[in-house]
């Protein structure tokens, strides 16, 4: 007899106004913290009380934010385990009006045989900045973990006034031997970073990135800008070194307002 196999599921609804935490909803697995804060950032993080991800597990992100300045992360990595049934399904949607969003989160990381789907899709008013950082790692090879097979679809969408600014989407089908080992694509490494900057401050950091990204010589590092962003992408062999140098580059980006989790 077929049995019915326990999963997770998790919502959590986020309203910031005018740097006030208006209203919070959790229920499930996905919890929120609000540690205290020694800068004009509200901190947020996100936590996933299941442990990881896996097949058939569904959580919703929805986030609210009016004329504030905030930070979110999330207290851990995402591990996202191999299972038994049909990709988990993660949606995250972010409304953003005459705001400042850093959006931190640590790790996302693919075990072998994991199935995900994961949309990100983020509203920003014209007046409002966006810092958005992501990291996907396909096997710690610190951990001797090697990636075979894996069942990956990751979409992000960002609009400004209800123009498409940014879309992008990954998706990794089956056997990865042939995406990991091809130049065009991972080169052999198994660490993946990039970062997005939209709004008025990219004016006043792209000077800046650009020197620093340009000494940056341990890993593949490369910086550009059109129609209006920043696009910052990062290829490494291990997450170690990858982390190092995100930390690196958002000191400068970021200054004190890098949230505590962040180098947790």
């Amino acid at each position: 007899m077929d049995k019915i196999l326990e999963r997770s599921n998790g919502s959590s609804t986020i309203e910031i106004i005018n740097n006030n935490i208006k209203k919070i909803f959790q229920s499930g697995c996905s919890k929120i913290l609000n540690p205290n804060s020694y800068n004009d950032n509200v901190e947020i993080v996100l936590i996933n009380t299941a442990g990881g991800i896996t097949c058939n597990d569904k959580i919703e992100i929805n986030v609210t934010i009016k004329n504030s300045n905030i930070s979110i992360c999330s207290q851990a990595a995402e591990k996202i385990y191999a299972g038994v049934g049909e990709p988990a399904e993660v949606e995250i949607n972010i409304n953003l009006k005459k705001s400042t969003l850093y959006w931190l989160p640590k790790e996302l990381i693919l075990f072998n045989n994991s199935k995900l789907n994961r949309k990100i899709n983020i509203k920003l008013s014209e007046n409002s900045h966006l810092v958005f950082c992501e990291t996907t790692i396909l096997g710690r090879k610190a951990m001797s973990e090697k990636i075979e097979n894996v069942s990956f679809s990751d979409q992000w969408k960002i609009n400004v006034d209800s123009t498409l600014k940014h879309f992008e989407s990954i998706n990794i089908q089956g056997h990865t031997n042939d995406n990991l080992k091809n130049n065009f694509t991972f080169a052999n490494k198994s660490s993946l970073s990039t970062i997005l900057i939209f709004g008025d401050i990219i004016e006043q950091l792209e000077l800046e990135l650009r020197k620093i990204t340009k000494n940056i010589e341990n890993h593949y590092c490369e910086i550009t800008k059109f129609d209006e962003k920043i696009i910052i992408r990062l290829l490494a062999d291990d997450n170690y070194y990858l982390k190092k140098t995100l930390n690196y580059i958002m000191n400068k980006i970021i200054h004190d307002k890098l949230p505590k989790s962040w180098n947790l």
